[in-house]
């Protein structure tokens, strides 16, 4: 399942690529929009062109081996 945040959210550990998306009440995705964004890692998500959107991720950002 893809990891889905809010506007203003912190993503933790699980920064990458996210796509703007529109939610049902059960957390599906109805519709996906040509929006994107790049969130790292312990950072908030950006606001979203509408307040009722959400960003889901597309690609995680792999951890470092160091």
């Amino acid at each position: 399942m893809a990891l889905i945040v809010g506007p203003s959210e912190y993503v933790g550990r699980d920064g990458g690529s996210f796509q703007e998306c529109s939610v049902d009440s059960y957390g599906r995705i109805l519709k996906t929009y040509e929006r994107y964004c790049t969130i790292r890692d312990d950072e908030k998500a950006p606001p979203t062109s509408t307040h009722s959107r959400k960003w889901k991720q597309i690609f995680r950002t792999p951890d470092s081996t160091e």
